[in-house]
């Protein structure tokens, strides 16, 4: 195709992509099994890492991943959602999936789409095994989408089953109980496969154990393998001391801040390590995670003014913002422009922000998907002041204005939603 050809079909699939997202959330894996079965199966021609949790799957892949890949491993690496563009989910060492490749494996599957009824997130789950085994990959690192027991991710028989800090979140979805959600991610756990539990909850702990006893699966558990100690926080950058039986790494620059990332950083190594049939040097770990980049993660998007993006969009994620933010800049106020999703929990969320925040900006998603501003301004209101609340539903309009309004000694997190990253990274002109 000509360059201006794919211009036009690329906006056009996605735009078919993007439709099917319309059919909503069908659990089963039927449809993508039928799937990948007429197009060849190619997700059992790649080996696998399959990372299931609630909070911290995306830093953790995107680790596991680094460190794969500086260790000579060409390396699939599967996340959503993305923050710009549709490519982002699906790369292979770090270069993103060409929109010629996109538009092929639509013009090549669409009467098959259309004939099977594939879910959006189906359907890009496929897309992303045959483009695995087209550039032949060594190992995938696959992030789950929602859950683990339905998620159309969990087709593969991997090599290790990850599974990051479970809280409470698509609560709609996975059951209204911590219980009920842990099981439903537990669903990733395979017969016979190893299961690396991070840092859990004691209650989420018995249960993940339980299940992969249940399924003849070796239980390991981070916190037991790896040792991973901070030395130094800055706001843009961790050094850390790695320690893993006889693994001893020191001054690790972790490019991730917080105690949460240091926790994925735990689960990553304990990963690779663990992981039959690879070649870990400890240099390549040490590497690895230097080289690591993730967006949206109390991510410096200005120095003066400060202002930094978190894409926390749950109860949990927002707790470790805080606690970061407090160790990294103590007794240092800071405002807030919030967004959330409107199936988001949002009580007790003032209680969490009053300690460290001292002004709330509110608006909304731009896509019609968003908790009404309003309605987080009413329950905000509960611990902070009216008068520092300021509400503007029209979140391209706002941004510059609130931006535009900090003083060179001000700082300002921008936080919430995954959706409003086209208009954050467009307005301070950072390619992602």
């Amino acid at each position: 195709m000509e360059p201006k050809l794919i211009d036009s079909s690329i906006h056009q699939d996605l735009q078919y992509l993007y439709a099917l997202d319309g059919k909503g959330i069908k659990p089963g894996l039927k449809r993508v099994l039928l799937f990948l079965d007429r197009i060849g199966n190619p997700q059992k021609k790649i080996r696998t890492i399959h990372v299931a949790g609630t909070n911290g799957k995306g830093s953790t892949c995107a680790i596991i991943a680094s460190i794969l890949q500086a260790a000579g491993y060409k390396v699939g690496l599967y996340t959503s959602p993305h923050l710009i563009r549709f490519n982002e989910r699906i790369r292979v060492d770090n270069e993103k999936i060409s929109d010629e490749e996109i538009v092929s494996f639509i013009h090549n599957h669409r009467s098959l789409i259309d004939e099977i009824d594939t879910t959006f997130f189906e359907t890009t789950t496929a897309m992303a095994f045959d483009h695995f085994r087209r550039r032949k990959v060594d190992i995938a690192v696959l992030e789950t989408g929602l859950g683990g027991r339905f998620d159309a991710t969990n087709v593969v028989t991997p090599l290790l089953s990850v599974i990051t800090p479970i809280g409470k979140d698509h609560e709609e979805f996975l059951g209204n109980t911590l219980a009920k959600i842990t099981r439903e991610k537990a669903g990733i756990i395979k017969t016979g496969v190893p299961c690396l539990a991070a840092r859990q909850r004691p209650g989420v702990k018995h249960i993940l154990k339980n299940d992969a006893r249940g399924k003849s699966a070796v239980f390991h558990y981070a916190p037991d393998l790896c040792r991973v100690s901070g030395v130094d926080r800055q706001i843009d950058r961790q050094e850390v001391n790695i320690k893993c039986d006889e693994l001893r790494l020191n001054g690790v620059t972790l490019p991730l801040i917080g105690d949460h990332q240091v926790s994925n950083l735990q689960t990553a190594v304990s990963a690779v390590r663990l992981i039959s049939g690879f070649k870990i040097q400890s240099e390549a770990i040490q590497k690895g995670v230097k080289a690591t980049r993730w967006h949206g993660r109390l991510e410096i998007l200005s120095k003066q003014p400060l202002v930094l993006y978190d894409v926390g969009h749950n109860l949990q994620g927002i707790r470790q913002v805080a606690s970061t933010l407090e160790k990294v800049m103590p007794g240092r106020k800071i405002k807030i422009l919030l967004t959330l999703g409107q199936r988001k929990t949002i009580r007790s969320l003032g209680s969490i922000l009053k300690r460290w925040a001292d002004f709330i900006y509110i608006s909304e998603i731009p896509n019609g998907k968003s908790a009404p501003a309003t309605k987080l301004a009413k329950e905000l209101e509960k611990s902070f002041l009216p008068d520092n609340i300021v509400v503007n539903k029209y979140f391209e309009d706002f941004l510059p204005e609130v931006v535009n309004s900090l003083s060179a000694n001000d700082s300002l997190l921008i936080l919430g939603s995954h959706y409003i990253a086209p208009a954050v990274y467009k307005f301070f002109k950072i390619n992602v």
